[in-house]
């Protein structure tokens, strides 16, 4: 018998074996699928929108830090660059242009009386003079651009220019007409009825080149807002002096503020080269068509009667003018002394909030910008 041999088995044929053994049973040879990547928890999603949530705030802070210091730049460029307008002007007309600001609503009755009234006349009365020798401009009008009108028909300015007003009265521009610097061509007035009525900004022989769509106050039609009684009338007349070629004429001049780019508040001017403060105190009042502040003051080196400084020992930071700006907060703050021209007695406490540079300056008040500051007040304060 025969001993059966073994069948030998093609090499084809054992991996056709092996791989029918792996379909038949699934499990036992492949490894299983890769599972599919974990999703995010919901404490890891709110960690993550936190996390954004912060970078969000601190890129919006950023920004509106650089908004506000860009903004602060522009004011403070704009302030120096007027600044040199006005010393302009006083080398072309040998004095800085005054305030016309009236504590009082009536007029001087006795110009040589040293009340602040008949100081605010005199001035205007001499610069008029000296910037315009030959002007024929009538001196009631004159009057009323500080509040000061007697009468005779014309339109009074009440307390008279406010700081601002002030600022583009004397930078906004005068006739090149020697006798009619006001109501001369380029001048600040204009007739109110005939062919050539009407204000054109444009028309103003400026010092300084102001971007005209910032000036106020306006209404909602854009033009100059009569209700605010910011301006004055009058009638022009052969019975001054004959300083007109054309008799009857109406005319009227409208007094503008400016306002700083993103500002709703205007710059203000205070002339500080005549007087002491305390002569012109307040310089501004909710009555005068201004806000409550006081131009910053300085204390003299030396005493006029005691150890203790009073209110005649305070002079202005800058014996020049003065140029401000309320700040990007828009808000001027309020001083709240009360303190009247009259009151010479008042101690250097009761003013220390407005002192400069020693300060200290807070609240409103401390981002106040200036012509004599780099920038804002409480930076520049000596605390």
């Amino acid at each position: 018998m025969q001993d059966s041999q073994p069948t030998a088995v093609s090499p084809q044929r054992s991996a056709f074996s092996r791989q029918s053994r792996r379909l038949s049973s699934p499990t036992s040879d492949l490894r299983p699928l890769a599972s599919p990547r974990r999703a995010f928890t919901l404490t890891e999603l709110l960690i993550v929108i936190a996390i954004i949530a912060v970078l969000a705030g601190l890129i919006a802070a950023a920004a509106v830090n650089a908004l506000k210091a860009s903004r602060r730049s522009r004011t403070i460029l704009e302030i120096k660059n007027i600044s040199g307008a006005i010393e302009n002007f006083k080398n072309d007309y040998g004095a800085y242009p005054p305030n016309g600001i009236n504590p009082s609503s009536t007029a001087v009755s006795n110009p040589a009386s040293g009340s602040a009234q008949a100081l605010i006349q005199a001035d205007f009365q001499r610069m008029f003079k000296k910037a315009f020798p030959r002007h024929k401009e009538p001196i009631g009008v004159i009057m009323a651009l500080c509040g000061q009108n007697t009468g005779g028909g014309r339109q009074n300015l009440e307390h008279g220019m406010n700081a601002a007003e002030a600022l583009y009265f004397w930078m906004g521009g005068f006739s090149s007409d020697e006798q009619f610097p006001i109501s001369g061509p380029g001048g600040p007035s204009f007739a109110t009825s005939g062919p050539n009525s009407g204000e054109v900004l444009e028309n103003r022989n400026r010092r300084y080149e102001f971007d005209l769509s910032r000036l106020a106050p306006r209404n909602d039609d854009g033009a100059f807002d009569l209700s605010k009684n910011r301006y004055i009338q009058y009638q022009v007349d052969l019975n001054q002096n004959g300083n007109t070629t054309d008799p009857g004429e109406e005319r009227q001049i409208n007094f503008w503020g400016y306002l700083p780019s993103g500002s709703e508040q205007a710059l203000l001017y205070f002339d500080t080269s005549r007087h002491k403060p305390y002569q012109y105190d307040p310089p501004a009042s909710a009555a005068a068509g201004g806000v409550p502040l006081y131009a910053i003051k300085s204390v003299r080196e030396g005493f006029s009667s005691s150890a203790t400084p009073t209110k005649n020992d305070i002079v202005f930071a800058d014996r020049k003018f003065q140029i401000l700006h309320c700040g990007i907060d828009d808000d001027w703050g309020d001083n709240g002394l009360g303190v009247s021209a009259s009151n010479t007695s008042t101690t250097v406490a009761d003013l220390e909030p407005y002192l400069y540079p020693t300060g200290v300056f807070i609240g409103p008040i401390a981002d106040t910008l200036t012509n004599f500051t780099d920038g804002e007040l409480a930076d520049e304060s000596e605390e």
